[in-house]
C-alpha cells in the first residue's frame, strides 16, 4: 500500500503552542499540509503560524479543551476549511504526585483536560466526518496509557481512559470510513513536565531528567508522521523507555520488580537488563 501524502490535506492540531504539536505543525508545513492549528495560548499560536505559512497554508483558532463552549466555536471556525481529513488530539497535561497525596479537585482537572475535553471535540466533530463519509483521529496518549505509572496515577487514568474510549470509537465508526490511530509517546524532550500539576494543583516548575534526556520533539513528530503516512492504528514512539510496554506483557514479573523502584535506578536497571550502557 502506499504512502499516504498529506499534500493538500487539511489537518488539525490542538496542543499545538507547544511541545509535540508545535513540532507536527512544523512537519506537516514541511508536507505541504493545510493546517489548522489550536491551544489556549494565542501569542504562542502565532509564533508557530509565522513559522509554518513561510511553508503552507494555516488557520489559527484558539481554544480552550476544558470550555464547551470554546471547542463549539472552534468546531464552527474550522467549518471554514473545504474539508477536515485528520484531527490530531495533542492537548494535555501532566501531573506528578502519590495517590495519597493529590487532591480531588487535582484528579478533576487532569481528566478535564486530558480526556473529558479530548471526547468532547471528538463528538463534535463526527457529524463533520460522516457527512464527509471520511475522517481521521489521531490521538496522541502515551505509554503510560498502556502502563501505571508510580507517581503518575491520574495522568496514567486520564491515558488509559482515552485509549478505551478511542479503541470503542474505532469499531464503531468503521463502517461511515472514520479511521482512529492511538499514539503512545514515551519520553520527548518537551517542557510538559516544567507545567505538570502537583497533587494539590500546583505548577511542578522542574524538569525531569527522564524528559530532559528523551527523543527530540522534531524526532518524534517525523516518527508519529511516519507511522501515520502508513495508516497503523496504534504508533509507539521513544526510545529505551517503551520496552517497558512489552516488558509488562512478556516479563510481568520483572517490570513489577523494576516498577516498584525510584524512577531513576528504575530506568538504569531496564537499560543494563536490556544491554544498553
Amino acid at each position: 500500500m502506499a504512502a499516504y501524502d498529506f499534500k493538500g490535506k487539511t489537518v488539525w492540531i490542538t496542543g499545538a503552542s507547544s511541545g509535540i504539536g508545535e513540532a507536527l505543525s512544523y512537519e506537516f508545513a514541511k508536507r505541504k499540509a493545510h493546517l489548522i492549528i489550536s491551544a489556549r495560548r494565542a501569542d504562542r499560536l502565532d509564533l508557530v503560524k509565522a513559522i509554518c505559512e513561510k511553508m503552507t497554508d494555516v488557520s489559527v483558532i484558539q481554544m480552550d479543551i476544558t470550555n464547551e463552549e470554546s471547542i463549539r466555536r472552534a468546531v464552527e471556525e474550522s467549518e471554514k476549511s473545504d474539508r477536515l481529513d485528520l484531527l490530531i488530539h495533542n492537548a494535555g497535561v501532566a501531573q506528578k504526585g502519590l495517590v495519597n497525596e493529590n487532591h480531588m479537585d487535582t484528579e478533576r482537572q487532569v481528566m478535564e483536560t486530558n480526556y473529558f475535553g479530548t471526547v468532547a471535540l471528538t463528538k463534535a466533530v463526527i457529524p463533520r466526518f460522516a457527512g464527509q463519509k471520511y475522517g481521521w483521529y489521531a490521538v496522541v496518549t502515551s505509554i503510560a496509557g498502556i502502563i501505571g505509572v508510580p507517581g503518575r496515577s491520574i495522568y496514567s487514568a486520564s491515558k488509559h481512559a482515552l485509549h478505551g474510549f478511542f479503541e470503542s470509537l474505532r469499531a464503531e465508526v468503521f463502517p461511515s470510513n472514520i479511521k482512529v490511530s492511538i499514539i503512545m509517546p514515551g519520553f520527548i524532550a518537551t517542557q510538559i513536565t516544567l507545567k505538570e500539576l502537583r497533587g494539590d494543583g500546583s505548577a511542578y516548575g522542574k524538569m525531569e531528567k527522564s524528559h530532559q534526556l528523551g527523543m527530540k520533539p522534531h524526532i518524534c513528530a517525523r516518527k508519529i508522521i511516519r507511522g501515520l503516512e502508513r495508516r497503523k492504528k496504534n504508533i509507539v514512539v521513544g526510545g529505551f523507555e517503551i520496552t517497558g510496554v512489552y516488558m509488562q506483557r512478556f516479563l510481568p514479573r520483572v517490570y513489577d520488580f523494576l516498577i516498584r523502584q525510584h524512577p531513576m535506578k528504575r530506568w538504569r536497571n531496564l537499560k543494563r537488563g536490556l544491554g544498553f550502557r
